[in-house]
């Protein structure tokens, strides 16, 4: 009895904690958002911080040269995107043209098909206009207090960045001493893959990335598709987005082909991001990516989904590396072993994997059998 009540009292101390880790998460997202990327930034520039230190210059000026020469990289992306929406900005007329004929031939099919009466359609059409006009200003405040925080974000990630970058070694040291000194080594450890790990899992998705955008762009090229190379680049990142990101990007790419292109291409469209993300999933991820931490499908597509509900489309990038960096916390610690099997990856059928899974359940059967043996000894 009084085991079954220690369980209990223990399963309800950690729901409670995840719940209240959750409310803290969602109600503080404009403090923890920009401390998140913040953080994934300096674990990549410290490699390129401990170079500049090595060349005699302080830690202050080395963490500042390692945070502009990330902005100069942000900025140039940056331009270039801008650059392409720009030249889409200056046909947004025609594309709206497009669109509007495309709703009138989807007005005229449903009449024919339906024999729904064009008085009945315009009634339909004027109480969907209405319902959109009343949640015009709701959407004009949301739109306005995104931009508001995206401002704050940019501001805010570099000078983050810069202070973790300066101060990480006491950051570090703040963890150890958490810790005590008994598990200073495993706390050093740990922290030593984590910033591995998200430095090799990073770079390899910019190598990705830019693969995935030149393989889409050879495809609307040959398609003759009008916006390419933004087509192209906008799908790249979408990709980004594990599982939910290519039917967002091809719905998109679509969409855009339809209103100055004929249905063959943009049923073409569909099938190069279809093709595309096939040779990514299958060859570009597990060789260029080669991450050593796999987390597998179902916990990534419920990390996107609880990250996309906590943070919106921040969560929903972050989600990946987070979950990489609980894992390698749930696999160092042991008392935790188990939620980090629950992330792992079933696909991985080495050896080694086949032989640790076995002693677990080996450990589990023993333990659960002598449980038992020893009930009816007592008995």
């Amino acid at each position: 009895m009084k085991a079954s009540l220690t369980f209990l009292q223990k399963l309800a101390y950690t729901l409670i904690s995840i719940c209240l880790i959750i409310l803290l998460l969602y109600h503080a997202q404009s403090f923890f958002i920009p401390v998140a990327f913040a953080a994934l930034f300096t674990l990549l520039l410290i490699s390129p911080a401990n170079a500049f230190e090595k060349w005699g210059i302080s830690r202050g000026i080395s963490a500042l040269l390692a945070v502009l020469l990330a902005i100069i990289l942000v900025l140039i992306v940056f331009y270039f995107i801008s650059s392409q929406i720009i030249g889409f900005k200056s046909d947004l007329p025609k594309v709206g043209q497009q669109l509007y004929i495309a709703i009138s031939d989807l007005e005229n099919w449903a009449q024919q098909h339906f024999h729904i009466s064009d008085q009945h359609f315009k009634k339909l059409i004027d109480s969907v206009t209405t319902q959109s006009m009343t949640s015009t200003s709701a959407i004009v405040g949301s739109t306005f207090s995104t931009l508001s925080n995206v401002l704050v974000y940019l501001v805010l990630i570099p000078i983050y960045t810069f202070l973790l970058l300066l101060y990480r070694h006491i950051v570090m040291g703040f963890f150890v001493k958490s810790f005590g000194n008994a598990h200073a080594l495993t706390v050093i450890d740990v922290l030593h893959k984590i910033r591995m790990i998200i430095k090799d899992y990073v770079f390899g998705l910019l190598i990705e990335l830019l693969i995935v955008a030149v393989l889409n762009y050879i495809g609307l090229l040959i398609l003759g598709v009008q916006y390419a190379i933004l087509l192209a680049v906008v799908a790249a990142i979408l990709n980004l987005i594990p599982y939910l990101g290519i039917y967002t990007a091809t719905l998109l790419s679509m969409l855009i082909t339809y209103t100055n292109n004929t249905p063959n291409a943009v049923l073409g469209v569909a099938i190069v991001m279809i093709v595309v993300h096939l040779i990514d999933s299958n060859i570009l991820l597990p060789k260029v990516v080669g991450s050593k931490v796999k987390i597998n499908a179902l916990a990534t597509i419920l990390g996107v989904v609880a990250g996309s509900l906590l943070w919106g489309i921040p969560g929903m990038f972050l989600a990946l590396p987070i979950l990489a960096i609980l894992k390698i916390i749930f696999d160092s610690v042991e008392p935790l072993q188990s939620w980090g099997y629950l992330l792992g990856d079933d696909s991985d059928n080495s050896e080694h994997v086949h032989k640790k899974r076995k002693n677990i359940l080996m450990h589990l059967f023993k333990k659960n059998t002598g449980s038992k043996n020893s009930k009816n000894h007592n008995a």
